[in-house]
């Protein structure tokens, strides 16, 4: 490619492949402050070379819930026209991104093979992400969810440190901060995280791995019975590695 990307999707793309996307993508950054959640247009796709972006849902009153994030693994965002949503795409933390919009992707699409097999890869895994969201908030305490997105959301930041406050994760998981902050307490006392002001640590994976639910490891379970000339870029954008 023209610019230089760690996003995975772009840097494996074929030279020649890469070459037709490459006039398209513009790259976006953001340094947000500790209690800001940037948000970017939703009819563009997104992919992310540093940080995470994440699609809430929004309801008529204010509220939010996390349904599908993206890292450096893959990408976010409307792939085709029917994608379109009336939600928030939003980073946590900095942010450093290729975007293109959706309307001058899809004649690339009819182009580039290469790139319509890698996109709807991504696509697939991610409503295979939205529906185990779904399946997760519905029948899964806070308790278990909690330590799930902490774990997934470090896996997207390759790193055991997420920038987030206790408001932003209660947002992300649809829950009031005070739920937040009594479960953070608790994971605190058994020694899986440490929560500051504005970020939290993972101290020991295995420890807060124990306490999740079941669904990081169905969705995996899921993506690897997918078939063989889509699991690799679907396994990476389900989860991050």
């Amino acid at each position: 490619m023209q610019n230089r990307t760690e996003n995975r999707v772009l840097a494996e793309l074929p030279p020649a492949d890469a070459a037709l996307l490459a006039p398209c993508l513009h790259p976006v950054g953001v340094i947000p402050g500790p209690t800001q959640q940037p948000e970017f247009p939703s009819d563009c796709v997104y992919f992310p070379d540093e940080g995470q972006i994440s699609a809430l849902a929004l309801t008529s009153d204010g509220e939010t819930i996390e349904i599908a994030s993206a890292g450096r693994e893959g990408c976010l965002g409307p792939i085709f026209p029917s994608d379109l949503h009336d939600g928030l795409l939003v980073a946590l933390g900095p942010l450093r991104a290729f975007q293109v919009p959706v309307a001058r992707l899809q004649p690339i699409l009819a182009q580039s093979e290469a790139l319509s097999q890698a996109l709807a890869a991504c696509r697939e895994a991610l409503l295979l992400q939205v529906r185990q969201n779904l399946v997760c908030g519905g029948l899964h305490p806070v308790e278990r969810r909690l330590p799930r997105w902490l774990i997934e959301t470090a896996d997207r930041l390759e790193s055991d440190v997420i920038p987030a406050t206790q408001e932003t994760v209660a947002q992300r998981l649809g829950v009031r901060r005070t739920t937040v902050t009594l479960l953070a307490s608790k994971l605190q006392e058994i020694g899986a995280i440490h929560w500051g002001r504005s970020r939290v640590e993972i101290l020991d994976r295995a420890r807060l791995e124990s306490e999740t639910c079941t669904c990081q490891r169905m969705l995996r379970a899921r993506v690897s019975a997918r078939p063989a000339t889509q699991l690799t870029v679907a396994r990476r954008t389900s989860f991050g590695t």
